[in-house]
């Protein structure tokens, strides 16, 4: 599936994606720092992608870990640092969740650090009971 706004563009097509780009940045990311590429080319395979270009150059990414029918975490949402400020991440998430059929999900899930208020102007809330979740978390996995 398809997006376009000016010269840019959102796509579900996996071919498209540019898994240097991907794992460059997630590399560096605060929450995948030290990710190797084969756990990056892994995890790509294995979600619904959505790849955000400028003229055919990966800019941003985002994807769902899906079941495909009631649930879909949003994961690794970036936008390459020299497009910021000019509405692109906001763009490709609400592509994300237009997506169709994500509409009928009973939750979307994320967590995340930063721009908490352009999720909840998206309609993202923090969990009305937070003791519902629970998780194992290893912040420091990737790193060596």
């Amino acid at each position: 599936m398809n997006w376009t706004k000016e010269h840019y563009l959102v796509s579900t097509d996996n071919a498209l994606l540019q898994l240097d780009v991907i794992h460059g940045n997630l590399t560096r990311s605060t929450w995948a720092e030290g990710i190797d590429e084969a756990t990056v080319r892994t995890a790509v395979e294995n979600s619904l992608n959505f790849g955000l270009y400028d003229d055919g150059r990966q800019i941003g990414y985002a994807r769902f870990i899906t079941d495909h029918a009631t649930f879909a975490y949003m994961a690794d949402v970036f936008v390459l640092d020299q497009y910021r400020g000019q509405g692109l991440g906001r763009w490709l998430v609400e592509c994300m969740l237009s997506y169709p059929g994500i509409e009928r999900y009973r939750r979307l899930l994320l967590a995340t650090t930063t721009a908490a208020w352009l999720y909840e102007k998206l309609g993202f809330t923090k969990p009305a009971n937070p003791d519902l979740f629970w998780q194992i978390n290893r912040p420091d996995i990737y790193k060596n």
